[in-house]
């Protein structure tokens, strides 16, 4: 039982080192563009892909994560660009 609890205290502690450097929050195991943070917090785990569109909004999950949009919310969307006057 001891072991099990030191062995969780230094998973804790190497998750808090990894995420003080930003390695955490912009690791991407799967290799889809999306950080695994953001797709569990999401979808709770790792199988929609940067092309997929689950709310069905016609933005993908790629143009979400770059607009901080919610991909499950269809009303959560990307705003249009704006168009310059030159």
């Amino acid at each position: 039982m001891k072991a099990m609890i030191a062995f969780g205290v230094l998973a804790l502690l190497l998750v808090v080192v990894l995420a003080s450097r930003n390695i955490v929050a912009d690791w991407d195991s799967d290799s889809d563009g999306l950080p695994d943070l953001w797709e569990l917090e999401y979808f709770g785990d790792l199988s929609y892909g940067a092309d997929d569109d689950p709310d069905l909004d016609d933005f993908t999950n790629l143009e979400e994560y770059e607009a901080g949009t919610d991909p499950t919310d269809a009303t959560s969307k990307p705003r249009p660009p704006t168009a310059s006057l030159n």
